[in-house]
């Protein structure tokens, strides 16, 4: 993808201003590549997920930054304290938590 087509793309998932809720968990096809990540970040539309995930307890095993509807959610899954796989997505332009599964 060109650089203009990276900025297309990028333009497109922020133009909501981030007012839709993640309803579900995002597909793998949804998620960001590392060029469009590193785009996003640099125009500080989103949070590092380091700064966000000290809301998180356990240990991350998987972590990627995905569209949801109109917004960018990080897809998170991690092993909690009681050693289950819990599944979540934080906003990345807040860190709020918008999705808690456990075992889904």
């Amino acid at each position: 993808m060109n650089r203009l087509g990276l900025l297309v793309l990028v333009l497109t998932l922020l133009g909501s201003g981030g007012t839709a809720r993640a309803t579900e968990m995002p597909k793998a096809s949804e998620c960001l590549a590392g060029a469009v990540v590193q785009e996003v970040l640099a125009q500080g539309k989103i949070r590092r997920l380091a700064e966000i995930r000290r809301a998180l307890t356990g240990d991350i095993v998987r972590a990627d930054l995905c569209r949801s509807g109109s917004i960018l959610v990080y897809r998170v899954t991690l092993i909690d304290e009681g050693g289950r796989v819990r599944r979540v997505l934080l906003d990345a332009s807040s860190g709020r938590m918008v999705y808690d599964g456990v075992g889904n």
